[in-house]
């Protein structure tokens, strides 16, 4: 195993800034708020390990108000202790999942720039808008995700943009599907 970085930027809380133009043409100014794995005490060593190897930060959406975007679930089946992490390094972002099966194997379910999805101006300037949350199986079946009929008995994990869009993450049969809203 590689020895663990060091580097004291990764206790301490730290804001991602700039400038970037957005898709209807405005350029706007950016902060995203970055936690350090500290601030996540619950996450079992092997994943902060493996996260801190990555040298991951972790992301807050511009409505958060406490530690977030890390979440705990049964994701690979009912009764697994599974996490799900947006891991932040050189400004682009991932959303790994660290199975209980194999916790030293992260899956990665997107990567995308830190500044892909902005959301409202606070504080003279624009904030990250991704956010990630567990969905239990009722949440799931109440939200009529999934194909009528199909079982859904463990969590998927709510992969938003907020005030835009959202899907769910769904593991069956060994791969990740999106749950879509049924007809």
């Amino acid at each position: 195993m590689a020895p663990l970085p060091s580097d004291e930027s990764q206790l301490t809380e730290r804001i991602e800034a700039g400038r970037v133009r957005l898709s209807n043409g405005s350029e706007v100014v950016y902060q995203i708020r970055l936690l350090p794995l500290a601030s996540f005490p619950a996450l079992p060593a092997a994943v902060s390990n493996q996260l801190r190897q990555r040298e991951c930060m972790i992301p807050q959406t511009y409505t958060a108000r406490g530690p977030e975007n890390v979440v705990r679930g049964a994701f690979e089946k009912k009764g697994s202790d599974d996490w799900a992490v947006l891991c932040s390094v050189n400004d682009g972002t991932t959303l790994y999942v660290f199975l209980q099966s194999r916790p030293g194997e992260p899956m990665v379910l997107r990567h995308q720039r830190d500044v892909e999805w902005l959301g409202s101006e606070v504080v003279g300037a624009y904030g990250s808008a991704w956010s990630i949350v567990t969905r239990s199986p009722s949440q799931i079946h109440s939200s009529q995700l999934g194909r009528k009929g199909e079982v859904i008995d463990h969590d998927g994990i709510d992969d938003a943009f907020i005030e835009h869009s959202s899907s769910v993450h769904y593991f069956e049969d060994g791969t990740w599907t999106t749950l879509e809203p049924r007809d």
